[in-house]
């Protein structure tokens, strides 16, 4: 969905830089670059690790799903790569508009493709189903925020929310990603040693504590696996020994 975006925001840095310092950046350094340019810019968060992340994901194959859940950010990449905007982004760039409805059901649109190829009534069909696919899925799009410790479901709605709250729904994000107060009285391994806690910095520089593998709701960034070291240090010292 968004992989164009990705390989033109690296192309651009690439660019620049060499134009400014003569040298061919590496790709931690271009995603330093983008990311610093989102915050002092757009005043957006999102990090570096996280660009390389997708980056890495848009150059692998084509077949590659490239989506970035935070609105904010999206819009931030398209005016730092020359657009008002995603949806002037996609307008101006006809090859996405396709992919862009064509990615909510593939193997749908397909289906009725074959449909269209046998006969003008087939054809007829095959257009009226379309436009009530589109009609169909743009009311079940699904949005949600991050509210206190978890993530919640909630309706687009710019007035109430900013742009940087909302991310699209994920399912799984909202039956299990949690944030938990740091306690002695925490599993954080289970009974293989297997890790049951991930942690990260919040944009204050305070650790906190999350119970599945995700990016921090607040700075992006990947989250890392606990270990005794971090444990004994920054929770519980008498666990962190065992």
């Amino acid at each position: 969905m968004h992989k164009k975006l990705i390989v033109k925001a690296f192309e651009k840095a690439k660019k620049e830089e060499e134009k400014k310092t003569g040298i061919v950046a590496s790709k931690n350094r271009l995603s330093e670059i983008i990311s610093e340019v989102l915050w002092n810019d757009y005043k957006c968060v999102f990090g570096d690790k996280s660009l390389r992340v997708l980056y890495d994901k848009a150059k692998r194959n084509d077949e590659e799903v490239v989506e970035i859940k935070q609105m904010k950010v999206v819009d931030s990449l398209c005016k730092y790569v020359g657009y008002e905007d995603y949806i002037d982004f996609v307008n101006k760039n006809s090859d996405l508009k396709t992919s862009v409805e064509l990615s909510r059901d593939k193997n749908g649109v397909d289906k009725i493709i074959n449909l269209m190829n046998k006969n003008k009534v087939s054809l007829i069909l095959g257009i009226l189903l379309i436009v009530v696919f589109f009609i169909f899925s743009k009311k079940q799009q699904r949005w949600m925020i991050w509210e206190n410790n978890q993530y919640i479901e909630v309706e687009f709605d710019k007035e109430k929310y900013n742009l940087d709250e909302l991310e699209m729904y994920d399912e799984e994000s909202i039956a299990t990603f949690k944030k938990v107060e740091p306690s002695c009285d925490i599993v954080f391994f289970d009974k293989e040693g297997n890790v049951k806690i991930w942690y990260g910095k919040n944009l204050k520089g305070e650790l906190e504590i999350f119970t599945t593998l995700g990016v921090h709701p607040e700075t992006g960034k990947t989250l890392k696996p606990i270990s005794k070291y971090m444990i004994k240090k920054y929770i519980c010292p008498e666990k962190g020994n065992d």
